[in-house]
């Protein structure tokens, strides 16, 4: 008597090629890492997602040809590709074959030879994925404003009959936008004082020849990815690129175009416009240099200022484990900035999207970075106290009080003021 399961069976057959099943398997997982830390009691499973699913298949064929069609699921089995094997309960799935052995014929039994065969699901090509990996993404919106910028510079910028009349106004707001790079601590931390300064006496030849090579070489004197490969506090550099794009160095001639009366002097309008040009420039430069920082913050890259003074000369270069605040207070003025370009009336629509998508990444990216890190907390010690105490007390590790030491730049280790910032954990 056929049961009901045997009469909901279906045909088997892989890329088309049928063939008779005695046993098949399934395997499901779930990848695990365990890890089991020196002088620690408790253990921690990391769990790396679902596992590929397997099917094990016993297949047989049977009759006169059975030879042939031996033959013919071979080829099929050892063609490239991903293929559809019809499983007898599950129906169609689509797969890839991950073995396929132990072609056996027998003399004991005649018009019959049997197979064994591993398939895999075939998944998708989607993972790693560069283009929807965060980091990633960000570096490429920060590319894409930097070559908008120069773009919209280009389109902006004037040289009509009445230019002889307003470069030398427009001159002093571009030595001036130059001045306030060259002074910024951005400039002093990666050493490119001089090439600022050399810049600035090419500018102005550079603007009057050629709109379109001095934007360009502007965006090569503020490039940052060169320096992506440099321990630096990025933390604290994506606030000082915020703040300095928000000054009133750089917006002054853009608020007051945007204030100018209808009728104005074709001179007066176009020394504001081609001034507002280069403020606009500026900022969206350094905006894309933010935007690609970004993704440096809360990694190994990001480590306490060199330039912070300690007895211990090692301390400066010791690693500050970045907290949720830190994170957060980055991504906040990062998109405070952001949205204070938004507001600019003579933004392009092409910058004003890439902008908001920059926007978008950067909130996405900051926040996924700060979930799970610690808070940094305000305590107070009812007495002073070495670092190493402080660290065994608080986190049952005296090594790390050289994190301590390094965050609240203290003078000597053994000295610890009373008032501190700590992580939670």
């Amino acid at each position: 008597m056929t049961s009901i399961f045997t009469r909901n069976l279906r045909n088997s057959s892989y890329k088309g090629v049928p063939f008779h099943v005695a046993t098949v398997s399934k395997t499901i997982r779930r990848r695990k890492v365990l890890h089991e830390y020196p002088q620690r009691d408790i253990p921690y499973v990391e769990d790396l997602g679902q596992g590929a699913t397997m099917y094990k298949v016993s297949a047989f064929l049977v009759g006169d040809d059975c030879d042939a069609k031996a033959q013919r699921l071979e080829r099929a089995l050892l063609s490239p590709g991903p293929g559809t094997f019809i499983h007898p309960v599950e129906g169609a799935l689509t797969v890839t074959v991950f073995n396929a052995s132990s072609i056996s014929y027998s003399s004991n039994e005649l018009r019959y030879c049997s197979l064994d065969i591993t398939f895999v699901e075939a998944g998708e090509l989607s993972f790693p994925n560069m283009l929807t990996s965060g980091p990633t993404l960000a570096r490429q919106l920060a590319d894409k404003i930097g070559i908008g910028a120069v773009g919209d510079f280009v389109d902006r910028f004037k040289q009509s009959a009445v230019y002889s009349l307003v470069q030398s106004a427009i001159n002093g707001t571009l030595l001036e936008t130059l001045g306030v790079i060259s002074s910024s601590d951005l400039a002093q931390i990666f050493d490119v004082v001089d090439e600022v300064t050399t810049f600035a006496e090419q500018a102005s030849g550079l603007l009057l020849d050629d709109p379109r090579t001095f934007a360009d070489k502007f965006a090569t004197v503020l490039g940052l990815s060169r320096f992506a490969s440099t321990q630096a506090r990025w933390s604290g550099i994506v606030n000082q690129i915020s703040g300095t794009t928000q000054s009133d160095s750089l917006n002054r001639h853009t608020r007051q175009l945007a204030a100018m009366p209808a009728v104005t002097s074709d001179i007066e309008a176009e020394t504001l416009e081609d001034s507002s040009a280069i403020e606009t420039l500026t900022r969206e430069l350094l905006l894309a240099n933010a935007v690609g920082a970004s993704t440096l913050v809360g990694t190994d890259m990001d480590v306490s200022d060199p330039s912070d003074e300690f007895e211990n000369t090692e301390q400066s270069e010791e690693y500050v484990t970045t907290s949720v605040n830190e994170i957060l207070d980055v991504r906040d003025q990062l998109l405070t900035a952001i949205d204070a370009e938004l507001e600019n009336p003579f933004i392009s629509d092409s910058m004003f999207m890439t902008l908001l998508d920059a926007r978008s990444v950067v909130f996405s990216n900051l926040t996924t970075k700060a979930e799970g890190l610690s808070r940094l907390l305000e305590i107070e010690t009812p007495q002073i106290e070495p670092a190493l105490v402080l660290a065994y007390d608080y986190y049952d590790d005296s090594k790390r009080f050289q994190e301590i030491v390094t965050r609240n730049k203290v003078k000597h280790a053994a000295f610890c003021p009373s008032e501190l910032r700590i992580l939670s954990k």
